[in-house]
């Protein structure tokens, strides 16, 4: 996974971190055996500084869950995927 020319905030955690930002009557969206997700109003996203998102032009909040773990990712990229052979 890339986000080709753009500057990225990242966050590697596993996911019982997360059941204790949020209340979880507000989790909208899960599916199950998906693993990719845009995320809206985390504190994640506004923890970060208002002036580097105006200068980044509104970047987005990217939720990959895998297993336990989960990596949070701000961009104002779009994520490119790739299959790498061993």
């Amino acid at each position: 996974m890339s986000f080709p020319d753009c500057p990225v905030i990242v966050r590697m955690l596993d996911e019982f971190p997360l059941s204790t930002e949020s209340d979880p009557k507000d989790w909208v969206g899960l599916i199950p055996h998906h693993f990719a997700y845009r995320v809206e109003g985390d504190p994640l996203y506004g923890a970060q500084s208002e002036t580097w998102r105006l200068v980044e032009g509104s970047p987005t909040h990217y939720r990959f869950m895998t297993g336990a773990g989960c990596l949070d990712i701000i961009t104002c990229g779009e994520p490119h995927f790739a299959l790498i052979d061993n």
